[in-house]
C-alpha cells in the first residue's frame, strides 16, 4: 500500500531518526513533504475533451507568488480616474513618473521592464482578480489562492492536483520543482513528490568532510541502503525518496555544466532564483512547473520605498528571466504567471501606507501569451465596504492555464466550472 502524507505524520519519529544518518536535502524533503514516491502514483485517465493538446505538453509554466498581499491599485495605475490621486495624496506616483500602457491605465514606474514586455505584446494583465467572500487574513487567503477552495480548509494544492493527474512523466522526479526553503501547499499532494530548492549547491549529498578521501565509499553505501531497504511502507517511502533525490541532484548538478548565458541577473535571492530556474529550463529535464516567491508586501507604513524596491526586485528578475529564455528559445514555450493572497485598500491610511484589500491585478508574461488589458478599470467609486469589487474569479484564470497552456482537463483540478480566458495564442507544434 503507497504510504500517504496522512500515514507518514504518524511516522514522523523515524525521520527524525532519519536525519542521523541521511543527506540533509533528503531529510528536508521528506519533512516538508512526508508523501509517497512517485512510482506510487494512483493511474489517472489523461485529459479527454477538457483538454489534451499535444503541442502544449512542451509546455513550462513559473508561478510567483508576491507573499503580504500586493498593492495592485499602486502596480496598475487607473491614472486617468481623478478619484485614485485623491485618495492617495501621498502614495500616488507623479503624473510625470508612471508608465503608461494605455490611455487610462499606467504601471508604477519601478516597473519598466514590464512596460517593455507589455508593448512587444508579451505581457496580460487580468484586472479585478479575486473570489467571492474574501477573506483578509493572510494565512487564510493564501491557503484559497493555493488550494483553489475558498468554500473548505483543503489539504491539496492545485498544482499539485494538476501533477497527479498528468501522469504522463510519472516517472520524471523533476517534473515540479519549488524554489525555497518550505513546500508551499500549492505543490502538496498525497502522493507527489516536488523537491524544494535554494541553490543547486545545497542539493546534493554531504560526504563527512573529516574523511574527504573516503566521499566515493561513503556515496556507495547510501545507494547499497536504498538498494536493499527493508519491506514496509515507511521504509520504502525512504529508500524511493532518497534514490529519487540523488538522481534530480545528479541531473541538476549536469544542469549547472550546460548553462551558458550572456544575461545579467539582479544580485538578491529573488533574481538567485529567477537564474536558477533558467538553468534548469535551459538544461531540458523536463520540468513543467516551477514555483517561486516574493515577500515583504504587506505594506501597512511607508509604502512608497519598500513597495518600489520590490516592484524592482520583480521588475528586473523577471524582465531578465525573459530575455534569457529569448536567448535560448524557450520564450514561446514558457508562461510566467504572479499572484498575491489579496490586494489592498483603496485609500492609503494614515501611516503612508495600504491595508489588506480583496482583488487585484495579475500578470501574465510569455512569448505566447496574448498581451492586453483583459477586463475593465477598477471603480474607484461603486466599492464593496471600501474594497475594489472582483471582476474575474481567479478559479477562471487556473482553469485557464490548466486547459489553454498546460493541457490538462481543468476539472481534475479545480472544483466547479469556470469560464476559461483567451491569453494564450495558438500553436500547434
Amino acid at each position: 500500500m503507497a504510504l500517504t502524507r496522512r500515514n507518514f505524520m504518524k511516522d514522523g519519529i523515524m525521520v527524525a531518526a532519519l536525519g542521523l544518518v541521511a543527506p540533509s536535502f533528503l531529510v528536508k524533503s521528506a519533512y516538508s513533504l512526508k508523501s509517497a514516491p512517485l512510482a506510487s502514483l494512483a493511474s489517472v485517465d489523461p485529459p479527454g475533451s477538457g483538454g489534451g493538446n499535444d503541442a502544449l505538453k512542451k509546455n513550462t509554466l513559473v508561478v510567483i507568488q508576491l507573499s503580504g498581499g500586493n498593492d495592485g491599485l499602486g502596480t496598475v495605475i487607473p491614472y486617468s480616474d481623478s478619484n485614485y490621486f485623491a485618495a492617495r495624496p501621498i502614495l500616488a506616483p507623479k503624473p510625470d513618473e508612471i508608465l503608461k500602457l494605455t490611455d487610462s491605465i499606467s504601471l508604477h514606474p519601478s516597473l519598466k521592464g514590464f512596460q517593455g514586455l507589455y508593448k512587444n505584446g508579451h505581457m496580460a494583465v487580468l484586472q479585478g482578480v479575486g473570489y467571492p467572500n474574501p477573506n483578509r487574513s493572510h494565512f487564510r487567503s493564501m491557503q484559497i489562492w493555493q488550494t483553489a477552495r475558498p468554500d473548505v480548509n483543503e489539504p491539496t494544492g492545485w498544482l499539485g492536483r494538476y501533477l497527479e493527474a498528468d501522469d504522463d512523466d510519472e516517472e520524471n522526479t523533476l517534473r515540479a520543482i519549488n524554489i525555497g526553503t518550505l513546500l508551499p501547499r500549492t505543490l502538496w499532494t498525497e502522493t507527489t513528490l516536488v523537491p524544494s530548492i535554494t541553490n543547486l549547491e545545497s542539493y546534493q549529498f554531504r560526504t563527512d568532510g573529516r574523511f574527504g578521501n573516503d566521499a566515493s565509499a561513503q556515496l556507495d553505501a547510501v545507494h547499497h541502503l536504498c538498494d536493499h531497504a527493508a519491506h514496509g511502507g515507511l521504509e520504502e517511502y525512504v529508500s524511493q525518496a532518497a534514490i529519487d533525490a540523488f538522481k534530480s541532484s545528479d541531473l541538476l548538478k549536469s544542469a549547472v555544466g550546460k548553462y551558458q548565458s550572456s544575461v545579467t541577473y539582479g544580485n538578491n535571492p529573488f533574481a538567485e532564483g529567477m537564474k536558477l530556474i533558467a538553468q534548469v529550463i535551459a538544461a531540458d529535464l523536463g520540468t513543467r512547473i516551477f514555483y517561486i516567491g516574493l515577500g515583504g508586501f504587506d505594506t501597512h507604513s511607508a509604502q512608497a520605498r519598500r513597495h518600489g524596491e520590490l516592484l524592482i526586485m520583480l521588475d528586473e528578475g523577471i524582465t531578465s528571466f525573459y530575455n534569457d529564455l529569448e536567448k535560448m528559445g524557450k520564450a514561446d514555450q514558457t508562461a510566467v504567471m504572479t499572484f498575491s493572497e489579496f490586494g489592498r485598500r483603496v485609500h492609503e491610511n494614515g501611516s503612508a501606507g495600504t491595508d489588506h484589500g480583496t482583488s487585484l491585478p495579475m500578470f501574465l508574461i510569455g512569448g505566447n501569451i496574448k498581451g492586453g488589458i483583459y477586463g475593465n478599470n477598477p471603480s474607484l467609486t461603486d466599492l464593496d465596504n471600501g474594497d475594489l469589487r472582483m471582476q474575474t474569479d481567479f478559479r477562471s484564470v487556473y482553469s485557464s492555464v490548466v486547459r489553454n497552456w498546460l493541457g490538462a482537463d481543468p476539472s481534475k483540478v479545480i472544483e466547479g466550472n469556470f469560464n476559461t480566458i483567451p491569453f494564450t495564442l495558438a500553436r500547434t507544434g
